[in-house]
């Protein structure tokens, strides 16, 4: 017999607010908060499992009053009956934010660090079968004092975490200063089983011959309480998702407890690919325990068989799957600052916006998502770019490190079954602002001295931390490609590169100062911009305080509208001369008043999703140029078919509107290519109101790209005040406010 009884709902919480809860012995089941003397808050119920802010915050995503929540732990408390016919019974949770520690009955269980992979507790021995049981949880996730070098005055980018939780903190109007989630969330819930039972989710292990289309590989999982003198067999089937055909299927003897090792193999393997090259096919594979004869137990997992390399050299940073090349034209996401708050409806929702703007890759940025976003990419043929939580500054001791090491690794063992999961990043921005001199320096100064290459040579990447990271995540997953510190442009085991000129690198400088320069691989590019009039209104706290510009909405979003097309395009006229591609930083803004996304928190589109709509499609048509010339035209086709023989249109005109060149070209364009048209270098600025249309037409007459450039030379300049100045208090960006 196997049950599984959900305890996610009808939770008992309490703040312990100085933190004399273990000494008072609240895990007992019998302890009363209500004692005078004891200055314990009472009980409090709660219909679900979120986040705690959710639950008792009027306004969670900014205000002085949620430092409260990590200011002190809480405590949970459920109480559940247990059969009386128990045989075997684990207690399962898929999510606590972020140290907690689990009584049962009085008992403890065990500890347990991070906010994003499930843990477990067997209960056998603490269970008080037909009768009434006790939960009790402890959970905190305090704040950190210390600041590296006692530099408060530039305390969000100096903190020292203590967690690995990279967003915390993260202070520069990407997360409110006093935003950190606690608490329970997700599911927990009850397994109870008469017999032997899985102990661990599948692991699937594979080597792929992509010429014979043949897969080797092996299922492991453990299996406990095996019963003396019974006779137990394991059997492992495979089927293809598409077909719902069984693919293979074998059957084991099994005579003792422990490590559970399948092999499988089988030919006419269809192969797993992102979107814009090849389908996203998938397996499913089922282990099911007998004994003597009788199916007792069950554990299914899901893959997809692909190869996948990152080619790095001094001069490229190339992904390759399945022995071919890829252009990456990726976006980062970080739906929500609050995990508990997302589902796999919205998970969809955005999915598939992202699949419509083109993009075939997404940057999970310095977080774990929920394990319904990971099933989602596969399915739809999208690559994961998968981010630890290192950001920034961490402590630098054995004891972090292993800490750190051991959090990861649990993400990594509970992912790495997805084939979307294109690589692991150990570290991002490792060892920025070492070398900044404190004295009277302000922000301006601290933006100027931000590498504009990453810093290759910190000893966060080449002494200690960043090598013991890698080593680690390197030994667990050989099947993926690691990089080992992003923005390391020049180390070997990283390659890739993060560029805010004309954004986050200063009011000083100009997006088109990227013209004539090469980059082999972006991962961070974008600006923020502030979301419409209607949406900004639907706070009224932030808009009161950002109710001055809301006349000038449309300027700002023109500025990141100019700037995603420019970088964009950019990168696409520079396909694998060295460029295999780039990740726009951000999908979706993560809050209310953090502004970086092409959508708002509210779903409402932002000028700069036009400008990815026209520059980001796998067939693109570009206008190269600079601030005083125009170059040339060029066709980039980023999918594996031909285009074959097509026809390029290109119209200038002045500005009355008048047609000083008309032309067109026969091109043949291959897959996988990028081709220049013509050369348009006698055109000069200053040339006002000059502008440029640009049309691709298949042979067959059908559009297959255009694009338009209006007064090409009046490129708009970087919004004054931004980015140096913010509120702190709301967690805004305030421009020139």
């Amino acid at each position: 017999m196997y049950q599984k009884i959900d305890l996610s709902t009808d939770w008992e919480v309490l703040q312990d607010v100085h933190d004399s809860g273990e000494k008072l012995e609240i895990f007992q089941p019998e302890f009363h908060s209500t004692l005078i003397s004891n200055q314990i808050s009472e009980w409090e119920r709660i219909d679900e499992l979120k986040h705690l802010q959710l639950l008792f915050a009027p306004q969670p995503y900014y205000g002085r009053e949620l430092r409260y929540f990590n200011e002190a732990p809480w405590w949970y408390r459920k109480t559940f009956f247990a059969p009386e016919n128990v045989g075997h019974c684990i207690l399962n949770f898929t999510n606590v934010d972020y140290y907690c520690k689990v009584w049962v009955n009085g008992r403890l269980l065990g500890e347990h660090e991070g906010y994003s992979a499930p843990f477990s507790f067997q209960l056998d021995e603490v269970l008080q079968r037909g009768k009434k049981n006790t939960i009790v949880v402890k959970v905190s996730s305090p704040w950190d004092r210390d600041v590296e070098g006692d530099m408060e005055e530039l305390r969000t980018f100096f903190v020292l975490r203590n967690m690995v939780k990279g967003t915390y903190e993260h202070s520069d109007t990407f997360i409110q200063r006093d935003v950190n989630p606690i608490g329970i969330y997700g599911n927990v819930f009850l397994e109870i089983r008469e017999d032997a039972g899985f102990h661990e989710p599948l692991r699937i292990n594979y080597s792929l011959d992509t010429a014979r289309l043949n897969v080797n590989g092996n299922v492991s999982t453990t299996i406990s309480d095996l019963e003396p003198g019974q006779s137990y067999m394991a059997r492992l089937t495979v089927a293809d998702d598409t077909t719902k055909t069984v693919v293979f299927r074998t059957e084991n003897d099994i005579s003792f407890a422990g490590k559970l090792d399948l092999h499988f193999e089988f030919d006419r393997v269809r192969l797993w690919n992102i979107w814009d090259k090849g389908s996203p096919f998938l397996y499913t594979f089922c282990v099911e325990l007998f004994c003597n004869g009788e199916r007792i137990s069950t554990a299914d997992g899901k893959t997809g068989f692909r190869t996948v390399a990152l080619e790095r050299t001094p001069e490229k940073t190339q992904f390759v799957i399945n022995g071919s090349p890829v252009f990456i034209r990726g976006t980062s996401y970080y739906p929500d600052v609050y995990l508990s708050s997302m589902s796999a409806e919205r998970y969809q929702r955005d999915l598939l916006a992202i699949k419509t703007c083109g993009f075939n890759m997404i940057r999970v940025h310095v977080h774990v998502e929920l394990p319904e976003f990971y099933a989602l990419c596969d399915e739809m043929g999208i690559a994961v770019m998968q981010d630890s939580e290192y950001n920034w500054r961490h402590r630098y001791n054995e004891s972090f490190t292993k800490r750190f090491i051991q959090v990861y690794l649990e993400n990594v063992r509970m992912l790495m079954n997805h084939p979307s999961i294109l690589t692991w990043v150990c570290m991002n921005e490792p060892g920025q602002l070492e070398n900044v001199l404190t004295d009277g320096i302000n922000t301006e100064e601290l933006l100027e001295s931000i590498p504009k290459d990453g810093n290759d040579k910190s000893p966060i990447m080449t002494t200690y931390f960043g090598p013991e990271i890698y080593a680690a995540l390197t030994k667990e997953d050989s099947s993926r490609p690691v990089i080992k510190g992003s923005y390391c442009t020049n180390d070997l085991q990283s390659g890739d590169s993060h560029n805010y000129v004309g954004s986050l690198f200063g009011d000083k400088t100009h997006y088109s100062e990227i013209y004539g320069t090469t980059e082999k691989f972006n991962t961070e590019y974008g600006i923020d911009a502030l979301p419409t009039l209607e949406s900004l209104k639907k706070d009224v706290k932030i808009f009161q305080r950002l109710k001055k510009l809301q006349d000038n909405i449309d300027k700002i979003q023109h500025y990141q509208y100019s700037l995603l097309k420019y970088f964009t395009e950019h990168y696409r006229m520079q396909k694998y001369k060295p460029c295999s591609g780039y990740v726009q930083f951000l999908f979706c803004d993560i809050g209310p008043q953090s502004y970086y996304g092409l959508y708002d928190w509210w779903g409402m589109p932002k000028k700069g999703l036009q400008a990815i709509l026209e520059s980001n499609m796998p067939v693109g048509i570009f206008l190269k140029y600079g601030k005083d010339s125009l170059e040339g035209v060029y066709v980039v086709n980023d999918k594996i078919e031909d285009l074959q023989d097509c026809t390029v249109r290109w119209t200038i005109r002045n500005m009355d509107g008048r047609s000083i060149q008309a032309n067109e070209a026969k091109v043949t364009i291959g897959g996988d290519s990028l081709l220049k048209v013509v050369d348009l270098t006698n055109y000069q600025a200053p040339y006002p109101g000059l502008s440029v249309s640009l049309a691709l037409f298949a042979p067959n007459g059908d559009l297959l790209a255009k694009n338009d450039y209006e007064d090409v030379f009046e490129m708009p300049e970087h919004i004054e005040g931004h980015p140096s100045r913010m509120s702190h208090e709301y967690g805004v960006r305030l421009f020139w406010a």
